[in-house]
């Protein structure tokens, strides 16, 4: 995976960890990507079970998903 999808990933878990639920528009505009890319993103880390969707477009985001962040940050 590239840098920039990991550092993407980190931006979408880092705002859920603050605002969660979150829609997936409002965490677009949060972290300044474009829409396919936040949307990859999401469904990449719903893959690995770090976040889970809550429907109508909604992102909450996991206990492994804040593990995973911690992780990241620690890295």
């Amino acid at each position: 995976m590239s840098e920039f999808s990991i550092q993407t990933e980190v931006e979408v878990l880092e705002l859920l960890v603050d605002e969660s639920p979150c829609h997936v528009m409002d965490i677009t505009n949060a972290v300044d990507g474009h829409p396919i890319t936040i949307d990859q993103a999401c469904a990449h880390l719903h893959s690995e079970g770090c976040i889970v969707p809550r429907g109508r477009g909604l992102y909450e985001i996991t206990d492994a998903g804040e593990q995973r962040l911690e992780t990241q940050q620690e890295s």
